[in-house]
Order: structure tokens, then sequence, then C-alpha cells
């Protein structure tokens, strides 16, 4: 991890040079000298890192001697880390104190203002002029140490050829699920949890961390023959700092969507919200009465997912109600619980199944499956493997070891994995030149006379030895995770220890993940790509290595929406982010008075009398995510603990102390009586990522157009209404996130934003004049447009230009676009025109909100567009967007021509067609049509009445409509009592709610056993590990 610290300066050090060297070239100079010292120290770190984490599994086979050469080592690769980070600080102080550009002065303020900056300039030069030279004699120093401590001789290991054998998008997380649960004890399980003969089941899965005890659980949770059987359902991931409250609440919302009786929900929290945050014993009591209207008297299955201690666990089993018979608590946990004790705590029958270690040939077929992909299997390569994942497991064939070394093992070659097995037993493979001789014993001696002078081990030694060997089995999970860590490329390992400031299996979003990196500077443009597009290839290397967990994919199924790690990956993460003062972890105050951390994460904090105390003038990275209810029952509180870990000093709001911020994240933070920062935010010249998502703010102040640096504003979630006109006019902003804009609060018509790639509810207005004189013309890069009051004279073309069409054409990096039509009922939304346009070839999501213009097709011998799907199949060839994977159309009124258009869509996913989308009583999808739509949602289609699909004609190859359709949600649509189930073959979940005539038409047709209906909505929680 130090070398990548040191290449993070290297590469900040370049940047500088090449700006300064055009102002002054003798600081230009020095900046160039340090970045090739640098750059230097690079070429030792690699392997002086991975010694050091080596180092104490080395120091017990290897006697005193060894543990002081690993000590030196660990001391060495300390301070060239810290003197990498004294460096980057000594480039910030330089910009800190001000831009030292001159640009020329036309009137007396203009040259009183460029004489004060030039003072100021050579101060700052003379000042980094002088810590520069610090630096160097500082690097002199650590090279004369190197030398007199034999640090040279370390053995250099050669750079792997990486070689991909699977592509990354085949390792879904179900097809891992499957994998790992088919050499399982699933059956015996499944039947534990189908057991209805008695009045509830507890059944707890236990095992060693990385058995696949979730995974297991997340199997049977989500297999629609298994959830059919239950009234409603709840997943809830334990974390380690949670307040029980929290999680019965949880509980309490997933179990009555899954059962339809979410409205009720909604209604019940907000009478019941003051009583929760005075909390006490009335607090208590509300939230156990409330769990039991949700459960009592309903067949129910909870999952408690990693459960920590015994107390915890009785605990959520004496608040959970009995239930109807046949409910079942699914627990898995790492604590031992005998089944008789447990029994009579439960009230109920418990069982307790402890998962054991795979099978050899198991072993094997996981991990062939996991670096070749599908396919038969070779019995003598499945031999090979047999004693390949022996080498490297020794016996310990735990799953999650299994997938591990099956990551690290698919980006290499097969002659390569002698040298994995070797690092694995911690002996170093053959050297191949004298460069990578270990140190002789001489130079050891010289190190620790006295530790050689033992001429044989001592008893106390001999003990320690056996119980090394003893702890080896337990420890290769960690000894897997440090080889993956030293495998990774320099540029990789800060993006993978960055997971150290999240929560483990809990759904991490991938965009959000991308644009800290990117704030970060952890990403670099290359081969034409963006930094955004870099970042999302590096998530998807360390997916492929199986270090992060992929949880869910967009629409289209090409880019990652969500990923999560595993506890133990976690643990490992923060344990290395800790010791490289990398990132530092906190959910209370101890331990947050620490001056020299870089990175600190604010997780899980709910006390309310909490006092934090800190100055932290190195503090580049603040991550706060309180969870809602716990921000709310905190109240000032948790707002307070924020700004202590910035300044110290509460209540006030104060920067001086961490200047250097580069990403803020207050996510979920509340503040006390205000409802703005305070000006001071603007003194953060380098702050790059400003999150407030969650924070109830309603005012930016103005300072913040001072934030030249600022790539990422995310205002969503909150009643911001108006920014500053003038930060429009930085050209560093990359995506700005909001709710709903003013009309008066829009892009600045004149605004130069190449880079700019997200836009969020901005008002449509003369920024978005067409033919090159608005902003839009010049925001190139744009990827995601979310724009609101589009009215009638820019939907259909007004005397102002502002055609929405042809506003859109030169927006060719566009995938995501979202439009909502100005409130009167003259606008309506251009579709057929947007689904035909040739310049958003490359969108993938479409939402349309308001009135659509009717499709009237012209005749067939003039029509460039098709004709509707009536009657018969028509083969002609039409331009329709390529690539849309999903629309939604909300109150748009169409009628069954526009649904035969966009039946026609090549590669479309999802519909959602919500709230008066649909005008008609009839609906009829045409044959052939939708040939890739998996996912349909209906919602709020008060005059649908019928749903039909047209059969394929006879002779024609066209097929029937809906061939890959899988999931159907049919939400309040109350007249609806026909559904085409028999035309969608491959239709596995339908799930309806507040439409009484369908749930009939269901429970009346015998056809449909392979269907799960589920009536309610299917829940979605605010933790968890399952997919959905």
């Amino acid at each position: 991890m130090t070398e990548g610290v040191v290449k993070f300066a290297v590469d900040k050090l370049e940047s500088m040079a090449a700006q300064e060297l055009k102002l002054q070239t003798e600081v230009g100079k020095k900046v160039l000298e340090l970045r090739h010292e640098l750059e230097w120290l690079r070429t030792f770190l690699r392997d002086a890192d991975r010694k050091r984490r080596g180092s104490s599994s080395s120091s017990a086979t290897g006697g005193a001697a060894a543990a002081a050469y690993d000590e030196l080592i660990e001391v060495w690769v300390r301070q060239t880390r810290e003197l990498a980070h004294d460096a980057e600080d000594l480039l910030e102080e330089f910009v800190h104190r001000g831009e030292l550009h001159c640009h020329g002065c036309f009137d007396l303020p203009s040259f009183l203002r460029w004489l004060r900056h030039s003072a100021a300039g050579v101060f700052a030069r003379h000042a980094i002029f002088d810590g520069i030279e610090d630096i160097n004699k500082r690097i002199e120093q650590m090279k004369q140490q190197r030398k007199e401590c034999n640090l040279e001789k370390l053995p250099c290991a050669s750079k792997p050829h990486r070689k991909k054998y699977t592509d990354w998008s085949s390792l879904t997380e179900l097809e891992i699920e499957d994998n790992l649960v088919k050499i399982g004890d699933y059956d015996e399980i499944k039947r534990l949890v189908l057991d209805q003969s008695r009045q509830r089941t507890v059944i707890n899965l236990t095992g060693k961390s990385g058995i696949g005890k979730t995974t297991l659980a997340s199997y049977l949770y989500r297999r629609s023959s298994i959830r059919k059987h239950f009234a409603c359902t709840a997943w809830v991931h334990v974390p380690r700092k949670f307040r029980f409250a929290d999680l019965l609440h949880d509980v309490i919302r997933q179990a009555n969507a899954s059962s339809g009786h979410d409205d009720d929900e909604l209604a019940a929290a907000a009478d019941d919200d003051d009583v929760r945050r005075r909390g006490g014993m009335e607090a208590e009591r509300l939230v156990k009465a409330r769990l039991a209207a949700a459960l009592q008297g309903r067949r129910y299955l909870v999952v408690l997912d990693d459960v920590r201690s015994r107390e915890e666990w009785a605990f959520f089993l004496a608040a959970l109600p009995a239930g109807l018979a046949g409910s079942c608590v699914l627990v898995t946990t790492q604590v031992k619980i005998s089944e008789e004790s447990a029994a009579e705590q439960s009230g109920g029958v418990v069982r307790t199944r402890e998962l054991g270690k795979l099978r050899p040939e198991q072993a094997a077929e996981l991990f062939r499956r996991r670096v070749y992909g599908h396919g038969e299997p070779d019995p003598k390569k499945m031999e090979q493997l047999k004693k390949v994942v022996d080498s490297m497991t020794k016996g310990s064939n735990l799953p999650l070891n299994i997938v591990m070394l099956a990551g690290l093992l698919r980006s290499k070659k097969e002659d390569e994995w002698d040298a994995v097995i070797h690092s694995l037993d911690d002996t170093p493979p053959p050297p191949t030149s004298p460069e990578q001789m270990p140190p002789e014993k001489d130079s050891l001696d010289d190190i620790a006379p006295a530790a050689a002078s033992e001429t044989a081990p001592t008893s106390t030694e001999q003990t320690t030895k056996k119980k090394m060997k003893g702890k080896q089995m337990a420890t290769s999970m960690d000894k897997i995770l440090t080889v993956c860590m030293d495998d990774l490329p320099t540029h990789l390992k800060p993006c993978f220890l960055y997971f150290a400031g999240f929560t483990a299996q809990t759904p991490i979003c991938a965009g959000k993940l991308v644009r800290l990196w990117v704030a970060e500077g952890f990403m670099q443009a290359k081969n034409g790509q963006t930094v955004e597009e870099h970042g999302e290839e590096c998530l998807k290397e360390l997916i492929s290595r199986c270090l992060v967990q992929l949880v869910e994919t967009d629409a289209a199924g090409g880019r990652v929406a969500a990923v999560s790690v595993h506890q133990a990956v976690l643990d490992f993460a923060q344990a290395e982010a800790r010791d490289t003062n990398f990132l530092h972890v906190h959910s209370g105050a101890a331990g947050l008075s620490n001056g020299a951390a870089r990175r600190l994460a604010l997780r899980n904090t709910y006390d309310t009398d909490l006092a934090v105390m800190l100055e932290a003038p190195k503090l580049h990275t603040l991550l706060c995510d309180i969870p809602e209810r716990a921000a709310d029952a905190a109240g000032a509180a948790a707002w307070q603990r924020a700004l202590e870990l910035i300044n110290g000093r509460a209540p006030t709001f104060s920067v001086h102390g961490s200047r250097f911020l580069r990403v803020m994240d207050l996510k979920g933070v509340r503040l006390p009586h205000r409802e703005s920062l305070p000006e001071e935010i603007g003194w953060l010249i380098h702050l790059r990522y400003l999150g407030l998502s969650h924070t109830a703010m309603r005012h930016l102040p103005s300072s913040v157009k001072r934030l030249r640096n600022l790539q990422t504003l995310d205002v969503s979630r909150t009643d911001v209404e108006a920014l500053p006109w003038r930060l429009w006019r930085n050209p560093s902003l990359r995506h700005v996130m909001a709710r709903r804009l003013a009309a008066w609060s829009a892009p600045d018509e004149r605004a130069v934003l190449p880079d700019l790639q997200t836009l969020h509810g901005v008002p449509w207005g003369r920024w978005a004049r067409s033919g090159g004189g608005g902003a839009i013309g010049k925001m190139t890069s744009l990827r995601s447009l979310m724009a609101w009051n589009v009215s009638a004279a820019a939907a259909a073309g007004g005397g102002g230009g502002e055609r929405l069409s042809s506003a859109l054409a030169g927006l060719e990096c566009l995938r995501s676009l979202d439009l909502e039509a100005a409130d009167d009922a003259a606008t309506t939304l251009p579709l057929w025109d947007l689904l035909t346009m040739l310049g958003l070839r490359q969108l993938e999501y479409l939402t349309l909100r308001g009135r659509v213009a009717p499709w009237n097709p012209p005749p067939p011998e003039t029509t460039t567009t098709p004709p509707p799907l009536q009657g018969h199949h028509h083969h002609h060839h039409h331009y329709l967007l390529p690539n849309l994977a999903k629309l939604e159309l909300h109150r748009s009124e169409c009628d069954q021509p526009l649904i035969d258009a966009i039946a026609k869509l090549p590669n479309l996913a999802e519909l959602v067609l919500d709230e008066a989308s649909y005008v008609k009583p009839y609906m009829r999808f045409p044959a052939a049509g939708f040939p890739k739509l998996r996912k349909l949602q209906l919602t709020s289609l008060d005059k649908l009445t019928e749903c039909t699909a047209a059969a394929a004609a006879a002779g024609d190859g066209g097929g029937g409509a809906l061939p890959q359709l899988r999931h159907v949600s049919v939400f309040h649509c109350g007249k609806l009592n026909t559904f085409p189930v028999k035309m969608a073959p491959k239709l596995e979940l339908l799930t309806i709610h507040d439409s009484e005539e369908l749930k009939n038409f269901m429970d009346c047709n015998q056809d449909n056993e392979h269907i799960h209906v589920v009536h309610g909505k299917m829940s979605k929680r605010r933790v968890m590990t399952a997919p959905k």
C-alpha cells in the first residue's frame, strides 16, 4: 500500500512541476527533482510492503534475527509512507496559499490585487523551496539507513502476466450462490424451513467465517418455491453497532410491505415518530406492539444474518411473536448454541446445523467453475485441480477461501501458479537471479548479534512455534487475503482499501463509489477513457478477483449497479487501512483524537450524548453514513459529532483545522437549528466531493462558488432549491445531483462545462437552447440528464428555437434521460422522436413524466417509421434506439399504437407504465414484440381491464410476444382481470398489490403452478445481502 501512496505523490508532483516550470524555473526544478527521488523509492517498496505484511509468520519461523530484520523493514516502510504524505501535504499547502498566476491588470484595483498576490507568491515559493530541500535531505538519510541496515538485498518479485480466463460479467451473485449451495446442506435445511407441523421453528446456521452461512440463507430466502409458503418475509443483517429499535422497525417495514400492508405502515409511522424520538419504555412498548401487529396471525419467515452473541440471539427471539404454525426464524451465527437450552428461551423448536468444510472434490469443482467458467470438466484436469487446491488451502476448504484463490489465479497463467502456492506456504520460489537472493546470515548477525549468538531455541520459542503451527488452519484466510492484496496492481490497492470505510454485507452504490475514487485522485484517464470509465474497469477487476461481491447490475446488464464486501474481507481491509494510516473507522468518540489521520469514516452513529474533541490538520476525507432513524433519534448530537471531527469545536462549524479536505460526505448528518452550511465552507479550496444527501438542508452558502476544484455536488434527498449562479462557471464540475432546483437556479446559458457528466434536478430553460447558443451544446460529455418543467415551446418547437429534439441531438454520450413536462395542458413530450433519434444511439434509460405526443403514422409508402403491429407481422427494418434497456412512462396517456411501436425496441429489458400512462381498457402485446423484455411493471392504470398477447401467425418465424418475460408487477390496477401468463413461457414471479380481480384470476387458473404469485409489494430491504 505504501507503494501506492508514493505513486500518488509522484503523480501530483509531476503535474505540479509541469505548471511550475512555466512560472519559476528554480521551484519547478526542485519539484521535478523530488518527483524523481520518490519514483526511485517505488522500485523498492513493492516487496518491502509485502515483507511487512508477512512479517508475523516469518518472525515465528525464523527466530529473533529474522524478527529484528522484519522490524527494520516495517520502520523503513512507515517512514517512507510518512515522507510521501509530507510531500503531498507540502504541495497542497502551496496551493492553499492562493493562486499565484497573474492574468494581467487593466485598472488600479486589478494592479493592487496583482501586487498583493505577487508578494504572497514570493513567500509561498520560498516556503515550498525550503520544504522540498528538507524532504530531499530526509530521502538521502533514508537511503543511507537502508544501506546500513542491509535492506537492499530483499528479493524482488517479478510482475506477473495477467490473463483473464472468464469475463467478470459471468460472476453474478446468482451463479456464485448456485455453485455453493449445490454442494451444501440445502435439502435438509429447506425441509426444516418448510416444516409446518410446529408453531415456530428456529434454525441456527453455524460455522466459521467464510463457510457459506449467509450464502445458503440468501439462496433459501429468495427461492420463490419457499417464499410462497409465507405470508410475510424479512431479511435483517445485524451490524456490529446498532440499535435494536432500528432493526425491529426494519422487520416491521419489510413484513408489512411483503404482505401488502405498506400503506398502513406509512400512516402508523407518521403517528408514532415523536414517540420513537423520545425513547424510553413508551417507545419500546410501541415497537413491540407494532411488531406483534405485523407478524401475529401470519406465517412469517425472518432471516437474522450475522448474529454475534447469545444475548442478541435471545433478544430477537423474545421480540418476535409466535405467528402461525410453520413460521420460521433463520439465524446465521458463529456462536454455538445448544438446542436444549435454546428451546427453553425461544419457546419453540430450535434446530442447529453446523456447516462443514468442502470435500476435496467439491472444492475442486467450485475452483474449476470460478476459474474456467462453465463446461464439462476433464477428469484428469479435476485430479490436478484437487492437488492444486489442497496444496494452497492445506485442507482448509472454506468456500470463501476457494473463491478468493480462484479470483487470484484467474489473472495468471497456469505456469505462474507455483509462485502463488509458495507464497501461501511462506516459502519463496527458487531464485532466478542473484538480485533475488535473500540476505545472508552474516547480514542478519550484523543486525542482531545477540540473537544470532543463541545456538538453540528456548522452550518458549518451541512453544510459540507449536502454537503458530496449530493456528495455521485458522489464519489461512488472512494468509490468502494477504497474498491477494500483494498481487493487486498499485492503482487497485487504494481502491480496495477504500472499502474499509463501508459496512459489510450491505449494498454499496457503484456510481457513488467511483465518484469518490475520482475525487480522491485514485483514477487517471488513459486510452481515451474518462476517469469514471477507468474507475468502472477497476471495480470490475476487483469483482473478477473475488475481493468484492457483485450484488446487482443495471437493466442493460453491462454495468455494475451495487457491490458488497464479505465481513472477513472487510476486517482485513480495515486492519490494513489502519496499519498504513490510510483510513480509520469509528462509531464513537474513542480514538478520534488522532491528529495524523488522513481519512475518517463515521459509521453506525447512534449515541445521543456523545462529545467528540478532535483536531485533524491532515484530514483529507470525512465519510459519514448515519442511518435515517438513527439520525432522527440522535438529532443535534449526530451533527455535533461530525462538526467536532473537523475542528474539535462544537457546535460552530469551522474548517480552519482541516483545510486539506478533498472529500466530505455528510450523508444522514443533521444540522441543529440551521438549514445551511456556514460560509467557511468556501475556504476548502481542495474540496472535490461535497455530499449532503439526507441532511434536511435547504440552502447552500454563496461561498461554494469558490470551490474551484469541486467535481461532485450531491444535494439529492434534500430541500435545496437554489445553487449560486457562479457555481455553473466552475469548469471542474463533473456531477451535480439535486432533487429539484428552482427555475431561476438553472445553469448559466454561457457556462462552459466540457467535463460535466451528471446533471439532475435542473429546470429546462434558456441554457438548453439548440443551435449552439445554450450551455447544453457545450456539455459534450453529459451522460445523465434529469430535467423538469419542459414547456410546450421546448417540446414541440417555438419561436425561441428551444426545440427539445434539437437540443438533445448533440448529446451523443448520453446514457440516461429523465424529462418531466411542465404542468400545463399544452405540453406533450415527443416520445417517438426520441426513440428514433440518431444522436441518442447510446441511450440506455429513458423516463418521461407527462403526456406524450400521439403517434399517427403516415401511409406506408411515405413513412419512415414502423407501422403499428396489427393483425400480422411486418418485416420492415427501421431504426430505433439500439441500446435502450429501460423505459419508464408516467402520466403519459399512451394508446395501443404507441405500445405497438415500443414493442419493436430491440433490446428493451424493463418497461414501467405508471400512473395513467395507458388510458385504454384493453392492452395487447403484439406478436414478436418485446423480444428482450424481462421485467414489466403496471401501476395505477385505472382504466385497464384486460391484457392480452398476440400469438405468432402460422408460418411466421417471429414467435409470440414476451418470450423472455420473467417478472411482472401489478400495483393498484383495480379493474385488471386478465393477464397473458400462458404467452410468457419464462414467467417466474408475479407481484400483485391492490388488484383484487387479477388476484382472483390467478387463483382460479390452475396452470400457473410454476409461477410464484406474491400478494403485496416485494420488500426493499434497507440493509440486505440477499439478491432482490
